[in-house]
């Protein structure tokens, strides 16, 4: 392998190194473990099932986990591929991939632990509740003298032929015949990778709903709404909370906004300045001799537009825009 060219943004040497491990093992002999991940009870943890399968099928799941890592090893190689830190919400190029590190993801950690201990995991039997709840699949390369790589794939019912409307028919002999035994179908994609105490991310909406982002958005909708109360002054904040409550998008950008690092240095003179400066026809008001800002129902985005900071200007154009997908430039 070629030495990778330095990157041109800051990451962190020891996450570089950690790609650079992953890049280099070679799969060839290392053994190949499929779990189904299934959702069997509403809000519990995934249940993992192995699957048993031939030498030959291990071969083609062993095989799609080489592509992915030879077209990230050439990526890397040719110092095209880009490494940034998750953002919910964010929009990467497919040269770049986010990573996060799962201390700082305890749902995610949580749903990882079964992993390590498959010799207590069931063998799958096509119960008809496990397949009917399949979120995902993993597959588990083990790696000689170091950590396992587990790779994931999103995975839904709908792939199953039984469950599908159209019906299946095989050549043999000469002759179509109904299948008649279910089929699953798999594909040449992953979603995610995790080695050791770190994961790449190369689809991330898939990612998110492998790993419940979004339940769990839900799940800390009034933890995060009050963070918001205590920072930002809103006249009529049960509306607001009222209005976000009810739509999956604003309850995410809502947790982006409480994670903001600049949250707490807010103020409404700063946030004044912006309404100006952009024209957002946010309305403030005066109650008890304190300046807050006004919900209004029928623009329903602009105030968490507005805390999320999705708002620029062009050096280069001097237009102003808004923005989708944000996230920090390293």
């Amino acid at each position: 392998m070629k030495a990778p060219k330095t990157p041109k943004h800051k990451v962190d040497d020891a996450l570089t190194a950690i790609v650079d491990e992953v890049l280099v093992i070679d799969l060839a002999k290392a053994a190949v473990t499929v779990c189904l991940a299934s959702i069997v009870e509403d809000g519990g943890l995934p249940e993992l099932q192995i699957v048993q399968m031939t030498d030959e099928l291990a071969d083609d799941f062993r095989e799609v986990c080489e592509n992915k890592l030879g077209t990230t090893r050439k990526d890397r190689e040719a110092g095209d591929l880009r490494l940034r830190p998750y953002s919910a919400g964010s929009k990467p190029d497919r040269n770049e991939i986010e990573f996060l590190d799962i201390a700082g993801y305890p749902h995610i950690k949580e749903q990882l632990q079964p992993l390590g201990s498959m010799a207590d995991l069931k063998t799958f039997q096509m119960d008809k509740e496990f397949v009917t709840g399949l979120r995902f699949y993993v597959i588990t390369i083990g790696v000689l003298n170091g950590s396992p790589l587990y790779c994931f794939r999103a995975y839904s019912p709908k792939k199953e032929l039984a469950r599908s409307t159209k019906f299946a028919a095989m050549l043999a002999k000469g002759q179509f015949d109904k299948v008649r035994e279910p089929m699953f179908l798999f594909d040449q994609h992953l979603d995610a990778l995790a080695y050791g105490d770190r994961i790449l991310v190369f689809n991330q909406d898939q990612f998110q709903k492998i790993f419940r982002f979004f339940e769990l958005v839900v799940k800390t909708a009034d933890q995060t709404l009050r963070a918001i109360k205590q920072v930002i002054p809103i006249v009529n904040f049960s509306d607001f909370e009222q209005a976000c409550k009810g739509h999956l998008q604003k309850l995410t950008k809502l947790r982006n906004i409480s994670h903001r690092p600049y949250l707490k240095k807010i103020t409404i003179s700063n946030l004044k300045k912006i309404i100006k400066q952009y024209d957002l026809g946010i309305e403030t008001r005066k109650v008890d001799g304190k300046e807050m800002l006004v919900f209004d129902p029928k623009d329903r985005w602009a105030i968490l537009k507005l805390l999320d900071d999705d708002y620029l200007e062009s050096a280069l154009t001097e237009q102003q825009y808004e923005v989708t997908g944000k996230r920090p430039h390293a």
